[in-house]
């Protein structure tokens, strides 16, 4: 809830691992990332565009605040003179069904589902922005790349030295991470997944919930008045409804749910107190008004279904899955470690220091 914000306690996360592909070995590909790259450069130096606007509009209040009186009057003067014309705000772009063509360059028509393509191989950040705003953009990137790919395919780079070494190292590293990701996945199995549910139901810890409606309102009197009408047989959801400020009133104030450490302390108090079927005889206050709260129900938190529980538990096996299989690998392996200056180290000081350097696939696959 907005205003009593109720946030659910989820289940505990493991080590992510997920096993990628990697796929970036066409020149036209590489061209695309690099000028995704050029697109977003120093983005990521920056806030969101939304934190952007906040911090402008507030940096512009400060200075009108601070303006001084001879500054403001010739503003005033300024506007009596001449109206300034400010743009209407822009309606959505509609976007309709199929798949245009949306530039032609040199002929070769490059097509709306190119550009979104492109689009999703830009950081989360980037893509939240407007489709309207980004679109265009990315439009000039795609263009951009598809004249890099064809001078590139002009001069007939494929036996070129340097084009051939990438070409064979992203080819070991697509081979090792295909491996990688066939052998875990031999050990992610339904009888192992079972297994994993079960231990999780079993250590499970015990956590107690109540089931609640609220009214939120700004006034003590005004929920006071709400509890003497809840007293004479109104309907709690009727007056939700009409009265609370939340946005769960037009759920007749339903938070469904929830532990005590989910809820600011002072309503988790007042809820945990009262038997189901009860309501507050007096306002709840909080840092966000006065809360009148009625409680349905109580219970033991229940573990997440198989079904619900099973990607996590895929994830979990599969990080202990990896870290198995290349534990066994370096047992048998011979391995000899050198520091920084190519002096021997012993293996088990290099293990109580500093944990083993990923390899490329390595990396691939706990990208998961």
């Amino acid at each position: 809830m907005n205003n009593t914000q109720k946030f659910k306690s989820s289940s505990e996360s493991g080590n992510a691992v997920v096993i990628v592909l990697v796929v970036l070995v066409v020149i036209a590909v590489g061209a695309l990332a690099y000028l995704a790259t050029q697109m977003n450069d120093g983005e990521s130096q920056t806030q969101d565009p939304a934190a952007q606007m906040v911090a402008a509009d507030q940096e512009t209040a400060a200075t009108d605040e601070n303006a001084a009186p001879e500054q403001t009057a010739e503003a005033t003067d300024a506007e009596n003179q001449e109206a300034v014309q400010v743009p209407a705000p822009q309606e959505p772009v509609e976007v309709k069904p199929g798949n245009p063509t949306v530039a032609v360059v040199n002929g070769e028509e490059i097509k709306r589902m190119d550009v979104l393509n492109f689009i999703q191989t830009l950081p989360e950040q980037t893509r939240q922005r407007p489709i309207d705003q980004l679109f265009p953009q990315a439009l000039e990137q795609v263009v951009n790349a598809k004249l890099v790919e064809e001078k590139a395919e002009a001069v007939n780079l494929d036996n070129n030295p340097e084009v051939q070494e990438q070409l064979e190292q992203a080819k070991r590293q697509i081979v090792s991470t295909v491996y990688l990701q066939q052998e875990v996945e031999k050990e992610v199995t339904e009888e192992r997944l079972r297994e994993g549910y079960n231990l999780y139901v079993e250590n499970f810890p015990e956590i107690q919930e109540v089931k609640a409606k609220h009214i939120l309102v700004d006034d003590e009197a005004k929920a006071q008045e709400l509890i003497e009408q809840l007293n004479e047989g109104a309907s709690f959801e009727e007056l939700a409804q009409e009265n609370s400020k939340d946005n769960t009133a037009e759920q007749g104030g339903d938070l469904g749910y929830f532990a005590q450490t989910d809820v600011v302390p002072e309503f988790a108090d007042a809820a945990f107190a009262l038997e189901p079927g009860s309501v507050t005889q007096e306002p709840v206050q909080t840092q966000f008004g006065y809360h009148v709260i009625k409680v349905e129900d109580k219970r033991q938190r229940p573990p997440a279904e198989f079904e619900q529980a099973k990607p996590f538990l895929e994830t979990q096996i599969r990080a202990a899955v990896l870290n198995g299989i290349l534990q066994g690998w370096r047992e048998e392996a011979d391995i000899k470690k050198f520091d920084i200056n190519g002096e021997p180290i012993e293996e088990s000081a290099t293990a109580e220091t500093a944990p083993a350097a990923e390899t490329p696939a390595e990396e691939n696959a706990a990208a998961e």
